[in-house]
């Protein structure tokens, strides 16, 4: 085992985090990984994807990538760009255009934008006449009105005094939920203890226990209760959102690989992690609910 795999291996289990987990959070193989800790560089596709696995390996345990690679720089195999064809074929495609082709191609753009304008300005045209050939009826006939008497004891009098009564009532149930809201007790996230990276916390004074997490990266995520049922577990890309409606359950366990890609929302509000993901970026959160 080399120096620099001694020194993942070291990161990774003061993190206590299995090579199981450590490939669903990087989706590297497990065979590459151990390859990595045993020094092991000849199972790899090339030196590219050392460099590559062994910059996820030290993100995903919370290590700085550019001081590993400065550190153990004499351990790391160099990546070379040796397969680069020259000269580029799109480069060669741009010199064999003749000067009058050139012009041209120049001159398309120009000319799809005048094409443009003149299309819309034709659209306008017909648009107005159009219009102006097609006035309204009511613009030439004179409207009649009729004057219709109404007793009070009217079915017309009696059916609004009913709509109104009913109005008055509807405004009053309105007023009266707005009230029962306003009092009601808002619910409330308590961190009851933190231990490594697992923390503790107890939501109460609510009936509803909804998360959301919206991925702003890559993050590997899981979240089950304590039953064993699991309710996701995978990874969440780039502006994938994920939410689930826990109100049924009393204890349940979300596990984030990379905190600092995943924005989390617990009953629609936005949640703070208990431990800051810039000194822990792998997190497990177990959440207590307690139904008010």
């Amino acid at each position: 085992m080399t120096e620099l795999g001694k020194r993942l291996k070291e990161a990774r289990e003061a993190k206590n985090i299995s090579l199981d987990e450590l490939q669903d959070m990087t989706k590297i193989q497990k065979r590459y990984l151990i390859g990595i800790e045993e020094g092991n560089y000849a199972i790899m596709p090339g030196n590219f994807y050392v460099r590559a696995f062994i910059r996820q390996y030290a993100e995903a345990v919370g290590l700085d990538p550019e001081q590993i690679f400065e550190e153990y720089k004499q351990d790391i195999p160099q990546s070379y760009q040796d397969e680069i064809p020259q000269p580029l074929s799109r480069v060669k495609t741009r010199q064999q255009l003749s000067p009058e082709s050139t012009k041209w191609l120049n001159l398309l753009p120009k000319l799809l934008i005048a094409a443009v304008v003149v299309g819309i300005a034709v659209i306008i045209w017909l648009l107005l006449q159009n219009n102006a050939g097609n006035k309204p009826e009511s613009q030439v006939k004179k409207e009649t009105t009729t004057e219709v008497e109404s007793s009070e004891n009217s079915p017309l009098e009696k059916a609004k005094e009913k709509a109104g009564k009913q109005a008055s009532h509807n405004k009053r149930e309105k007023a009266s939920q707005q009230t029962k809201k306003a009092t009601a007790p808002k619910a409330t996230l308590n961190v009851v203890e933190t231990r490594g990276n697992l923390s503790t916390i107890e939501l109460t004074n609510t009936d509803q226990f909804v998360i959301e997490l919206t991925s702003k990266g890559n993050s590997w995520v899981e979240v089950y209760n304590t039953k064993g049922h699991s309710f996701f577990k995978g990874s969440l890309t780039n502006g994938q959102t994920q939410t689930f409606d826990l109100s049924a359950e009393t204890e349940v366990f979300v596990k984030i690989g990379r905190t600092l890609d995943v924005d989390m929302k617990v009953n629609g509000k936005p949640f703070t992690y208990p431990i800051d993901p810039k000194d822990e970026v792998f997190q497990k959160m177990k959440f207590i609910f307690k139904k008010s």
